[in-house]
């Protein structure tokens, strides 16, 4: 069965007014919401079982969600009283679960990405967008041969680490590596330590990866965007439109 982690848990601090009344997963764009987009993305690519994490308006997720699934994706919730942090939920699906999702995918973004290609993809890929600003978003910097070398905050040739050819935006899309779990394990007790929640990035994969182990990267150079302000939301609207103009059957993007 192939399984993906949908992580729509936050609690959409950055949303302003919106967020009194949509979980950043289900707010309205262009007669969709991120939350039944990727559903629909993800059983296009074939995915037949989705967890979801739940939180912010965690009754509202789950409701749009089993409104937005086909009869023939088995949807689960993981329900966090208290946030975990995307390591976090990763670490809770491991243990509800006893293995590691297909792919773990953020429920705040809408792009023409590939899904059924990104399954493809080794264990342990991160799926990069080069068409976003590292300015806003900050990035991960990659090697000639497509494997992570480190974190990078801007976009100019003296912040990138060495062995590194280019930087591009973490997408919040990856095939999760069991190599990573030893780090998210011992990322999660300083966590505890410090009240804070565990980073998927920082804890694991980052962690693997200045540990030696290769963490491969996936580069998509078409359509992404992500909703987490108000400004954004207002973008993805052409986004959005734009992405069911190029699709044979508009509806099942439920644009109107």
């Amino acid at each position: 069965m192939i399984t993906a982690l949908l992580l729509a848990a936050g609690k959409a601090t950055r949303l302003g007014a919106l967020r009194d009344q949509y979980a950043k997963a289900c707010v309205p764009i262009a007669g969709t919401h991120p939350l039944r987009f990727a559903i629909e993305q993800l059983s296009a690519a074939g995915v037949q079982r989705i967890v979801i994490n739940l939180h912010w308006k965690a009754k509202q997720v789950e409701t749009e969600a089993r409104a937005a699934a086909p009869t023939h994706v088995q949807l689960d919730f993981l329900h966090e009283e208290v946030l975990l942090g995307t390591g976090g939920t990763l670490l809770a699906y491991l243990d509800q679960w006893a293995a590691l999702p297909d792919l773990v995918m953020n429920a705040k973004q809408f792009s023409d990405l590939p899904c059924e290609s990104v399954l493809q993809a080794p264990i342990g890929s991160l799926v990069l967008h080069h068409g976003s600003s590292l300015n806003t978003f900050g990035g991960l910097a990659y090697s000639a041969a497509n494997q992570l070398v480190g974190l990078v905050r801007h976009k100019a040739p003296a912040n990138l680490p060495a062995g590194a050819v280019d930087a591009a935006v973490y997408t919040g899309i990856c095939r999760p590596d069991p190599a990573w779990i030893p780090h998210l394990k011992a990322g999660a007790a300083q966590a505890r330590a410090k009240q804070e929640t565990l980073c998927l990035a920082r804890s694991g994969f980052l962690s693997a990866a200045a540990d030696g182990i290769a963490v491969p990267v996936y580069l998509h150079n078409g359509v992404w965007c992500e909703i987490s302000t108000p400004d954004r939301v207002q973008e993805a609207e052409s986004v959005v439109h734009s992405l069911a103009a190029t699709h044979s059957n508009q509806s099942s993007f439920g644009v109107s």
